[in-house]
């Protein structure tokens, strides 16, 4: 059994008769009222309770009564300077006044009792435990030095402070201990959920930075092979041309092997089987919409006349685009069943355009609705089903997001698009429908076009 040491009780009690020890509570409207009228019911009441059934010799009534209530309104302030006031008020109350009859209890009157056990109650709010035991053993020690100096001496007057000073406190410590505790549950949660978005933040950076790493090998490919090949293809090439392609051709293998140590690792949590899939681009769009067809999803395609041809288009801007129509499709067909599809693709040589449009869903009252009308950027997305991801899976290795609807889709739009210095805008509209709009700037038409099929190095 652990003993109390001398050392721990005097810190115990100087912490006790420290009046800034205990803080105060918060000011607000709720807790002023609330002391404010029990300050007043203490002196209404004390008044009246003093009066009728004390014969008080020394301090007026009046003034005995106010002495016990403003204890009460100092809690706000200082609660222990303001257990300490109550204490003194309640001794001296208690010395001068006797009990008209033996029914009444002393030394503590039963408004001395209120005034005491409120200032204890709010102190318990505040303070540790040891202070409150600290502040329990005093008032005890007072009332029974009271009672055995003014005789006779009856337990049944000191039985009232005692057990409400013990439960009145312990309750609100107990309660304030649970209120603590929701308040750090709280901010566990906001940590938590913190941690989740970055956490899918990341997770999805990592799958657009896998497929971008698969373009950027793809082109190292190229440069090796046309390094390799350009003696031969090029007639009378001086010598220290040939020597030159062979340092380009040596050094892009280099950056190859380095690439491809890249991507094993950006793809060791990623699914094995189609590793070596090619990346998707603007021609595979009419087999995305032929799965979605599949699927069950009224989805239509339109292709504006302006639109580069798929060798005109960097192959990042055409993976962004196919990604972005396959994430709002599986938008669509997870918060908006029976809902009209129509993707339009635009453009001209500065911009590649995307607008996927969905109808209101067919089926009234449509669990997991995208959005609100009229508010912006509200969608909550999530991943395609599995009926839409299947029919496509040499094109879609990492397509779509964690089923569970994290709204991991979105936040990979927002950044291929960002990647590409593009705008997204993603909105619910006034008839029930949504749209995404995205806008993916294209290279000057004067730059050298990137091969558009790419494949995994």
């Amino acid at each position: 059994m652990e003993t109390v040491r001398p050392s721990i009780v005097l810190a115990t009690l100087r912490e006790a008769m420290s009046p800034n020890s205990v803080a105060p509570l918060p000011h607000t409207r709720r807790t002023t009222l609330v002391l404010s009228l029990t300050a007043l019911a203490v002196a209404v009441v004390g008044w009246f309770d003093l009066y009728q059934h004390y014969d008080p010799h020394g301090p007026g009534v009046t003034v005995a009564a106010l002495a016990r209530a403003v204890p009460v309104l100092l809690c706000l302030y200082r609660p222990l300077g303001a257990w300490w006031l109550a204490l003194a008020a309640a001794i001296a109350t208690a010395v001068p006044t006797h009990p008209v009859s033996d029914a009444e209890p002393w030394p503590w009157a039963v408004t001395t009792v209120m005034s005491l056990v409120v200032v204890l109650t709010v102190i318990a709010l505040r303070a540790p435990r040891r202070v409150l035991v600290a502040l329990w053993l005093i008032l005890l020690a007072a009332g029974t030095t009271l009672v055995l100096i003014r005789g006779p001496v009856r337990l049944s007057d000191l039985l009232p402070i005692t057990i409400l000073s013990a439960l009145a406190p312990l309750t609100a410590e107990a309660i304030g201990s649970r209120s603590a505790a929701q308040r750090r549950l709280v901010v566990v949660e906001e940590i938590g959920q913190a941690e989740h978005a970055r956490r899918t933040l990341l997770e999805e950076r990592t799958r657009i930075a896998r497929e971008l790493h698969d373009v950027v090998a793809h082109h190292m490919s190229v440069i090796t092979v046309q390094a390799d090949s350009a003696p031969y293809r090029i007639a009378d090439l001086p010598p220290a041309a040939v020597d030159e392609f062979g340092s380009i051709a040596a050094e892009a293998r280099r950056s190859l092997t380095e690439m491809r140590r890249l991507l094993h690792v950006l793809r060791q949590d990623a699914d094995a089987g189609a590793e070596h899939s090619p990346q998707p681009g603007l021609a595979e769009l009419p087999v995305l919409i032929e799965t979605a067809h599949r699927a069950g999803l009224d989805a239509h395609l339109s292709v504006a006349d302006g639109v580069p041809s798929p060798d005109r288009v960097p192959v990042g801007v055409q993976l962004s685009a196919y990604r972005l129509v396959q994430e709002s499709l599986s938008n669509v067909v997870r918060h908006a069943p029976g809902a009209t599809v129509r993707v339009t693709v635009t453009g001209d040589t500065s911009a590649l355009r995307i607008t996927v449009l969905n109808s209101a869903p067919k089926a009234p009252g449509t669990p997991g609705t995208l959005g609100t009308p009229g508010a912006p950027g509200t969608v909550k997305a999530a991943g395609p089903t599995g009926a839409l991801r299947r029919p496509v899976e040499a094109h879609d290795r990492t397509a779509g997001t964690e089923p569970d609807g994290t709204g991991q889709g979105l936040i990979g739009m927002r950044e291929r698009v960002a990647m590409l210095a593009g705008e997204l805008r993603t909105e619910a509209l006034p008839d029930g429908g949504f749209r995404v709009a995205a806008m993916l700037p294209l290279p000057p038409a004067d730059a050298t076009p990137a091969p558009t099929t790419p494949g995994a190095a």
